[in-house]
């Protein structure tokens, strides 16, 4: 077993409050202990660059470091993934998933599509056949001949999509993601992907300056779940989260489990949608 995989077999090594993408000699692979896979996560970082469309309050990665670009390698990745998982011991805590999600947005990686397939082709490979394959995004370029591609492909491997909706009206979404993505965009791109496979949504809730979101945002939240349910989007759960990882501005800070499971509450009563909150 190499130096690097004998660390991570050992729980005590990982963390929720720990997601570096820095591991070992690995350029794109890394393994996390993630709240929302209840377990050992293998992450993948297509992001080398650590550029990103969106610039979330909450995001941890320093974007202002200079980081030289480089391109995606996919056959590298697969050698990467097929040794690791080979490097899995017995003492190994159960491996929940392979995810794509990293220091910026996956699917702005052209070959997103290709480097499913070989995920999806070692984790069979090995013997980890139940073990699904993630790609977490911000549904910006699902639109995108790249996104529909890769979508197609997760599908075919019996994936799933997770896909972050942070607010339910263009003011807040504009705040927080730091974007000028149209959110009557990315709902139109949620309601696309889940006719290719059912999605996720993940939605961040945090204090700012010590003050919990607004009334009126929540209620705006709630409201564009119920027009993306109202309209026949697939939406297979509703991952209600916050901070675990401290961000780059230290007025954002986690919301607390109370209050983000009132949120959760709402959803499941007020739209139907299965919902969990993740503290």
């Amino acid at each position: 077993m190499c130096e690097e995989c004998l660390v991570f077999t050992q729980r005590s090594q990982l963390s929720t409050l720990s997601h570096s993408r820095a591991y070992g000699h690995f350029t794109y692979i890394y393994p996390v202990i993630s709240r929302r896979s209840h377990g050992l996560s293998i992450g993948v970082n297509l992001s080398l660059d650590n550029r990103c469309n969106y610039n979330c309050l909450y995001c941890e990665v320093d974007r202002s470091a200079p980081v030289s670009r480089g391109r995606v390698d996919p056959e590298a990745l697969g050698q990467e993934l097929y040794q690791m998982l080979s490097d899995l011991s017995p003492h190994s805590p159960a491996l929940r998933d392979v995810t794509f999600a990293g220091n910026g947005e996956p699917m702005a990686v052209r070959c997103l599509d290709r480097c499913i397939d070989l995920a999806a082709e070692t984790l069979d490979t090995l013997g980890f056949t139940d073990v699904p394959v993630v790609v977490i995004t911000n549904g910006t370029f699902i639109h995108r001949p790249w996104g529909q591609r890769a979508l197609t492909r997760l599908a075919a491997a019996g994936g799933e999509v997770w896909i972050k909706l942070d607010a339910g009206d263009q003011e807040t979404m504009s705040r927080i993601n730091s974007t000028l993505f149209s959110l009557e965009k990315l709902e139109e791109n949620i309601f696309d992907a889940s006719r290719i496979l059912p999605v996720t949504l993940q939605s961040m809730f945090m204090k700012r300056w010590g003050r919990p979101p607004a009334t009126e945002a929540v209620d705006s939240y709630i409201a564009c779940l119920k027009r993306l349910s109202q309209a026949g989007a697939a939406i297979e759960g509703v991952q209600v989260y916050t901070v675990a990882r401290q961000p780059r501005l230290s007025h954002v800070t986690a919301l607390d489990a109370p209050s983000l499971e009132a949120i959760a509450s709402r959803i499941r009563t007020e739209t139907g949608l299965p919902a969990t909150s993740y503290a």
